[in-house]
């Protein structure tokens, strides 16, 4: 089970690697479930712990493999990982949302707090992840200008795994009432996430 720290040093990698080979990092394609920032114990507290309290209760803990293992290409066939599927069942509410380059559609939401379904849809040409911010505001970068993983932990960040074009996937989560940043720090092929490159929204939750 890897960290984002991880993960961002596997993406580094793999872009090396991409660049003898004509590919680029993007995205996870191992099929790992959707995990807390940084959680390595899968129970603990925070964001989206099946048994932990905090601004959002799912089924999912810990980060695992990194952004860019198996083909490392932003086109790649990364498979859906569901959140929540044991919590779906009881959502009072479920919200469509895309992803595309480089954008959420919409990318301001309003749910109330309970249990919420997320039924994404990744309708662009990369790899693309749905992650949340509790709190809200800006996403925490390092001075070497990688996602700040120990900040994102702090936070409480949670996030649906990236998955490849073409596919729907679903995460529900127990979320309390507050401010949430929607965000996907997948790297893009010249290295910036997509983050960076203006992917970000808002979730409300009264």
């Amino acid at each position: 089970m890897r960290s984002l720290r991880h993960r961002t040093s596997a993406v580094l990698l793999a872009l090396v690697l991409g660049a003898s080979t004509g590919l680029a990092a993007c995205g996870n394609d191992d099929g790992a479930d959707v995990r807390e920032i940084g959680d390595e114990g899968g129970s603990g507290s925070g964001s989206a712990s099946g048994s932990a309290s905090g601004p959002a209760s799912g089924s999912a803990s810990g980060v695992e493999e990194g952004a860019a293992s198996g083909s490392a290409s932003g086109t790649g066939e990364q498979a859906c990982s569901p959140v929540g599927e044991d919590l779906e069942g009881d959502a009072a509410e479920t919200v469509e949302i895309a992803l595309s380059e480089y954008a959420f559609d919409p990318s301001e939401l309003e749910v109330g707090a309970g249990v919420v379904t997320f039924a994404a849809s990744n309708v662009g040409e990369e790899a693309h992840e749905l992650a949340f911010l509790p709190g809200g505001g800006e996403v925490p970068f390092t001075e070497d200008g990688a996602p700040d993983e120990e900040a994102l932990e702090e936070a409480g960040a949670f996030e649906l795994e990236a998955f490849g074009p073409g596919q729907d996937c679903n995460a529900t989560y127990e979320l309390e009432a507050g401010e949430y940043t929607l965000f996907c720090i997948v790297p893009a092929e010249d290295g910036e996430t997509h983050y960076e490159k203006g992917m970000s929204g808002t979730l409300t939750v009264g």
